[in-house]
């Protein structure tokens, strides 16, 4: 099922929100001291690209919307005050200039995805280039970022079937890809000088047959990993080598609830800031499922939390003190409040209605 994790993941300079690697989606330090200006932006398979005001208790209120630069913008990556989306409908990725202090976005360029269907961008650590993943080509890409904010045009390097996501590991000399139809992450080497991706000496993980890799988060750590499998429904906590880049498992558990019926598919996996918990969503059964992190770094399910239909994302603040997922055959972007001590969410607010929304994040616009 073609994705959206979901997730961007961004990285880079400057404060944004935290990402589902634990460290903020720009990649910069989280200073508490500094003074927040948290902004939520969306994107789907509507016509337009969304931004809401984050109140003080968490809640979203909508502030703003701008057309897309070509339909579906089904995922999106933020660097500090630029923002990209990729367009599954005609295999771009657009640029964006986020306005600091209303948040508003003005449209830069768009290049070629360099591959068919692209699910995911995101930003290398450095913030130097968005790297794009291309479902339905089954290609990677770095598209290097220009001073003003927009994009140049990058080149494809095959990875396997279903390509659904990209992530450089904490080193920025790795990139990892679940590959859904191919069953296995794809091993690269990255170059952040040249941007260059390449196959690692050993190129693939390979998951259970079936299982469907979807996306990818780092722990706090840098060298514990949690793989979400989109149609086996599974959570499976890996370990990285820094030194060769190169993935094991150390476990994998069900994301679904025990005796849960019915068709499920995985969707989004983030970790949050604490290293304590790791949280996944279910298309199908409708939730967020909630884990706790052990000092083996072994998850233990800890409960379920509803959400509105086919949860195809969901995100956390900075802090991790609050949770956004995204419904989009809900057409609903549902909010909660996290137990700092349990993990768990908790509704808050009431559901916003947006169509057939597939992304959802937090940044923080503050200097």
């Amino acid at each position: 099922m073609r994705r959206t994790l979901t997730a961007l993941v961004l990285a880079g300079c400057g404060h944004s929100p935290a990402v589902r690697d634990a460290t903020p989606r720009d990649g910069s330090s989280d200073d508490a001291a500094v003074p927040r200006r948290l902004v939520a932006y969306s994107g789907g398979y509507g016509p337009d690209i969304a931004w809401y005001a984050v109140g003080g208790d968490g809640t979203l209120t909508a502030t703003s919307s701008i057309a897309a630069f070509a339909p579906s913008p089904s995922f999106l990556a933020i660097r500090r005050t630029t923002l990209f989306a990729v367009s599954e409908a005609n295999s771009k990725v657009g640029a964006y200039a986020i306005d600091p202090t209303t948040a508003a976005l003005t449209f830069i360029n768009s290049v070629d995805s360099a591959g068919s269907g692209p699910a995911f961008v995101g930003i290398d650590r450095a913030g130097n280039y968005a790297l794009v993943a291309n479902y339905d080509g089954g290609t990677v890409a770095a598209l290097a970022i220009r001073a003003d904010g927009g994009l140049t045009a990058g080149t494809p390097v095959a990875v396997g079937k279903n390509a659904h996501m990209i992530l450089t590991d904490p080193s920025n000399h790795f990139a990892f890809v679940p590959c859904l139809g191919s069953d296995y992450v794809a091993q690269l080497t990255f170059d952040p000088a040249t941007g260059a991706l390449a196959p690692n000496a050993v190129p693939h993980f390979a998951t259970a047959a079936g299982a469907g890799p979807r996306h990818l988060a780092f722990a706090p750590d840098g060298v514990h990993v949690y793989l979400l499998a989109e149609t086996a429904s599974t959570l499976s906590a890996l370990t990285l080598d820094p030194a060769s880049g190169q993935l094991a498992e150390l476990q994998t558990t069900s994301t679904r609830a025990a005796g849960a019926t019915g068709a499920n598919t995985g969707a989004e996996v983030w970790v949050h800031p604490s290293g304590k918990f790791v949280y996944t969503s279910n298309r199908g059964d409708d939730n967020i499922a909630v884990f706790t992190i052990g000092a083996d770094a072994h998850v233990t399910l800890a409960g379920h939390v509803a959400t509105g239909m086919t949860p195809r994302d969901f995100t956390l603040d900075p802090d991790g003190t609050h949770l956004y997922a995204a419904n989009q055959n809900g057409g609903t972007i549902t909010q909660y409040a996290i137990d700092a001590q349990s993990g768990m969410p908790a509704a808050i607010g009431a559901p916003l209605a947006i169509a057939m929304p597939s992304f959802v994040a937090v940044v923080d616009l503050a200097p």
